[in-house]
């Protein structure tokens, strides 16, 4: 039998120069790749980096 993934949706703005950061990222990639695709990796990575303590900023401010 087959395990669904429950995933949460939410909103996320983003200034115009991020987002056409991200939106130049999934299309440069042959074949282009879905927008909400890069940005679950992007959160996936923050996330790795936060448990093993190697972001370069702090969450708190």
């Amino acid at each position: 039998m087959m395990k669904t993934l429950q995933q949460k949706r939410f909103t996320v703005s983003l200034d115009n120069n991020d987002y056409e950061a991200l939106r130049a990222i999934a299309d440069s990639h042959q074949p282009p790749l879905k927008l909400q695709y890069v940005v679950n990796v992007a959160i996936k990575n923050l996330l790795e980096r936060h448990a093993v303590r190697q972001l370069a900023f702090p969450l708190d401010d």
